[in-house]
């Protein structure tokens, strides 16, 4: 007999799979649809083997976030395997309901009503966060390479699926998976804002106030970037 897991633990099975920014991707692409849709069909779109896509695929499917069905009314050849998001975009559930709908009006109302900029509230509101909940410390300062191992783990953490590159120039730091990517595209000032302040505040923490941040917004179709340079 199989045994149902509980709220908590498929829970965090969920959060698990959605680290992975190519599940993200599909299951944001399933979300948009507006109807079932191939494997094949899904790879042409966001740009994957099929093979890697169907593995995602059961993965998602794994955790209930999406399902798989057999075409119908085929006229010729074998039916194809589809797929679809258990909770369509707008649906008002599952990963769209609960946190992420509160973010949603909190975001809103503090672009349209923060006495001040919001984008510098936004972020000092991040930087507060950060050494709120982190502490402060002291010291001579840490290195970028340190300093970005620190920031990797905490955004890993909270489920961005960082990836660390260097450069000759910079460290940077490549978010594939934003927890709130819906509320960021409708108010990337005030979202990625915070985040930018809450990298500083991480910064400042650790006595790093010699290395200059930068925090790009959908610096390609589905990634955002974070740089940290030595001054």
């Amino acid at each position: 007999m199989a045994i149902r897991k509980g709220t908590g633990s498929a829970r965090a099975d969920s959060h698990a799979v959605l680290a992975s920014g190519r599940r993200v991707q599909l299951l944001d692409a399933l979300r948009a649809a507006a109807e079932s849709m191939a494997a094949s069909e899904l790879a042409d779109l966001c740009g994957l083997h099929v093979s890697t896509v169907r593995f995602h695929l059961n993965a998602l499917i794994e955790v209930g976030l999406i399902a798989k069905e057999t075409e119908r009314n085929v006229i010729r050849g074998r039916p194809r395997q589809l797929y679809r998001a258990q909770n369509p975009l707008g649906s008002g559930v599952g990963i769209t309901s609960g946190y992420e709908k509160l973010a949603h009006v909190l975001a809103a109302h503090f672009a349209r009503h923060a006495d001040g900029d919001p984008e510098q509230l936004a972020e000092a509101a991040g930087r507060q966060w950060a050494l709120d909940d982190l502490g402060e410390t002291s010291g001579n300062g840490r290195s970028t390479e340190d300093a970005a191992v620190v920031v990797t783990t905490l955004f890993a953490e909270m489920g961005f699926d960082p990836e660390l590159e260097s450069s000759t120039s910079d460290t940077r730091i490549r978010l594939h998976a934003c927890p709130f990517e819906s509320v960021a595209r409708q108010n990337p000032g005030v979202v990625c804002s915070l985040h930018l302040g809450l990298i500083r505040g991480v910064l400042t923490r650790l006595g790093a106030r010699q290395i200059e941040s930068t925090l790009t917004p959908w610096d390609t179709a589905h990634t955002c970037l974070a740089q940290l340079e030595q001054q």
